[in-house]
């Protein structure tokens, strides 16, 4: 299959390599050389880093033998089986690509937005109907099992079966949200918790540290075996019932961003891009990612060998 993924920005390189390790033709497109550089260069490193984890045995250089990056988006997606768009959440940066797509790729092209919010095939309704949609990859993608694939009604629903059955292919866990939602699901279910957790903390009731520490200890170390639905079935649902009765009118339910974010927005100190946000970080941000992907990738292990049984 030829796979063209365009943007070489956050998430590309790593969606590239997610179709790279399933065997296929990969060339990713942007206008400026510099990412495209850098973004081969990320690649090599991820694949790389995963031959010395076990998580593959893939060889490095005859994986990169099927990348190929281009400036000119005609050409690469000439021969386009599956384009995957990873630009920046600006509507007339999207609808300039989109008008170049139609015009470039092949009639039968399914083409998928990483868009994390928009509802694009509503914003577009007249761009490839039925074949456009979203695939929501998650950071880092190549890592990170989920793809979030979001269809409408005018979606063609053997297309989503299709790109489904492909990226299982490539070792993902992809699942189908059947209509637009605000944040589709993951980004809505994180967002609540986080609500919950800066109202905690701007309260007073608990520190950041034991904050994160209950979630890495606890709700993230069992959440990663068993999901919400499965834990409430150990739990009890009358338990359940019970406790949610007492807790539920207590949680906050705020709409406004909480002040502690929008103050340091306003300083300046946005998290690892800035070197500091509700902690600090060491100057060398790229050294602190690969350190977060080594973590990543052994939790990767685990969970494959859990799926796998």
């Amino acid at each position: 299959m030829n796979v063209v993924v365009i943007g070489s920005g956050v998430m590309g390189p790593g969606i590239a390599q997610v179709f790279l390790m399933g065997g296929h033709h990969v060339i990713m497109s942007d206008i400026k050389v510099e990412a495209l550089a850098e973004g081969t260069k990320e690649i090599r490193n991820s694949l790389t880093l995963m031959v010395s984890k076990g998580i593959t045995d893939q060889d490095v250089i005859t994986l990169m033998s099927n990348f190929q990056t281009m400036t000119s988006l005609e050409e690469a997606v000439k021969d386009a089986d599956l384009v995957i768009e990873a630009i920046p959440e600006v509507i007339s940066i999207k609808q300039k690509v989109y008008e170049d797509l139609d015009r470039f790729c092949p009639k039968e092209t399914v083409i998928v937005s990483n868009t994390s919010a928009l509802p694009l095939p509503e914003i577009f309704p007249h761009f490839r109907p039925g074949n456009f949609f979203v695939a929501h990859f998650m950071n880092p993608p190549q890592i990170i099992p989920l793809v979030e694939i979001v269809k409408n009604d005018k979606t063609n629903p053997e297309k989503v079966a299709w790109l489904r059955e492909e990226l299982e292919k490539c070792g993902k866990k992809p699942i189908v949200i059947n209509q637009f939602i605000k944040g589709f699901l993951t980004n809505r279910m994180q967002t609540a918790m986080a609500r919950e957790a800066l109202y905690l903390y701007e309260k007073g009731i608990v520190s950041l540290e034991d904050l994160d520490t209950a979630n890495t200890a606890c709700i993230g170390f069992k959440s990663a075996w068993q999901g919400t639905f499965e834990t409430m079935d150990y739990i009890g649902l009358d338990t359940c019932a019970f406790a949610y009765n007492v807790i539920f009118p207590d949680l906050c339910n705020d709409t406004a961003v909480p002040a502690v974010i929008t103050q340091k927005v306003k300083e300046g100190k946005l998290g690892l891009k800035s070197g500091e946000g509700f902690f600090s970080y060491p100057e060398d941000s790229e050294e602190v990612s690969m350190q977060r992907q080594a973590g990543l990738l052994e939790q990767l292990k685990l969970f494959n060998s859990y799926i796998n049984k």
